[in-house]
């Protein structure tokens, strides 16, 4: 009889709600829990509608909504078609996802993403260009729980230009996502001590808990990740932000399935 089992906790596209809090974008932000967002935005590059390539709809990753999802991540991190065109088929052939892009689709779809929400470029990357302009640092909002009047502050050296920028257009959602993770494991291990942190990944938290207490578990460690981030003293400020919480469970990692808390 299997006495433990393991609990996944991943926040859901944690990364791409931070950049619409940022960019101010809230239709995007309350549009984000009605779609599979991913399948949506590869819509937009490869026709067809969001239903064709959705993971809820057909239960696994099709190449096109992996793409549309790679070429997302490329338009939020300002880019450029060569770029995204790498980034989208090395990360194919890392995971063996059977699509291959040229630099003209690759830049086709980015033209269509900054048309499609066009305040990731003229309100988030501007107010970080800005910054960096201006101080060439930038801070990141405080993590709940944290007793600190600021976050975590960088300050940026490269030579001004596209790699700069890169890093500067990531570090506020990477750094905020990623002490999200962090502060909510710190305050878990205080609540829950009888449940085991065995794995950690940016967004995502992998316990060990006896099965006889997953309910009060999966309660304990979706009412920490979803407590509300203050974003007035980050650099870009701005109000709170609940990222979503969804759980997986499973005897063996490689078999997780849904976890669905009792009403």
């Amino acid at each position: 009889m299997n006495d433990y089992i393991f609990l996944q906790a991943d926040s859901s596209q944690a990364e791409a709600r931070v950049i619409f809090l940022l960019a101010e974008d809230y239709d995007a932000l309350q549009d984000i829990d009605r779609r599979d967002y991913h399948a949506f935005t590869a819509s937009w590059f490869f026709g067809g509608e969001e239903k064709d390539y959705s993971k809820k709809v057909l239960g696994y990753e099709s190449p096109i909504r992996f793409a549309g999802k790679t070429l997302r991540h490329a338009g939020h991190l300002g880019a450029s078609a060569h770029r995204a065109m790498i980034e989208c088929n090395t990360q194919a052939r890392k995971y063996h996802i059977d699509i291959t892009i040229d630099e003209g689709q690759a830049k086709a779809a980015l033209d269509i993403f900054h048309k499609k929400q066009p305040k990731i470029k003229q309100v988030f990357q501007k107010g970080v260009i800005q910054c960096l302009e201006k101080s060439r640092k930038l801070v990141a909002p405080v993590p709940y729980g944290i007793n600190a009047k600021k976050g975590g502050e960088r300050t940026f050296y490269e030579r001004y230009g596209d790699e700069l920028f890169r890093q500067a257009f990531s570090y506020l959602p990477q750094r905020t996502v990623s002490e999200n993770t962090k502060a909510a494991g710190m305050r878990i291990r205080k609540k829950a001590p009888w449940l085991r942190i065995c794995g950690e990944s940016h967004d995502a938290l992998l316990f060990i808990c006896p099965v006889a207490r997953k309910m009060e578990a999966s309660i304990i460690i979706k009412e920490e990740f979803e407590r509300r981030i203050d974003f007035s003293t980050c650099s870009l400020s701005r109000g709170e932000l609940v990222i979503p919480c969804e759980i997986e469970e499973g005897y063996n990692y490689y078999e997780m399935s849904k976890f669905r808390i009792a009403a």
